[in-house]
């Protein structure tokens, strides 16, 4: 394997360890002259990239609760099973039932002491920035 090979392997598999999604440019091919920038920069810049856990549904943090639905719903369910909750038979559907709630509530318990984290099974701010962070 060539030099060049390796270090295209290596930024790769760097890359996906890392969680960084690496996305060509539009119009990139094969035999093209190398771009300016980097790969991992244009990226960016595109604003391509996955969201930090994966979840890349939507930015917004409305208050969601039961019979919630949307986008939104999608991230929290996503993040909940980030952190090893489990969200129930349906899985990430964009529905916040009664299954959601469970996780939502079990995802409070679980930080209650440590953030003063209301158990109410409602996503809101604190529970939004617990999700979406590794501390309160």
């Amino acid at each position: 394997m060539n030099l060049r090979k390796r270090i295209a392997l290596a930024a790769a598999t760097t890359a996906l360890g890392t969680g960084l999604a690496v996305v060509p440019a539009a119009g990139a091919t094969a035999s093209a002259a190398p771009a300016a920038k980097p790969a991992a920069v244009t990226a960016a810049t595109d604003a391509r990239l996955a969201g930090p856990y994966g979840c890349n549904y939507t930015n917004s943090e409305p208050t969601l609760s039961l019979g919630s639905r949307g986008k939104a719903v999608k991230e929290a369910q996503c993040l909940l099973k980030h952190w090893n909750v489990d969200i129930g038979r349906h899985g990430v559907d964009g529905k916040f039932g009664t299954d959601t709630r469970k996780a939502v509530r079990e995802f409070q318990r679980r930080i209650h002491r440590t953030c003063h984290m209301p158990v109410d099974g409602i996503v809101g701010k604190k529970t939004w920035h617990a999700l979406k962070h590794t501390g309160c």
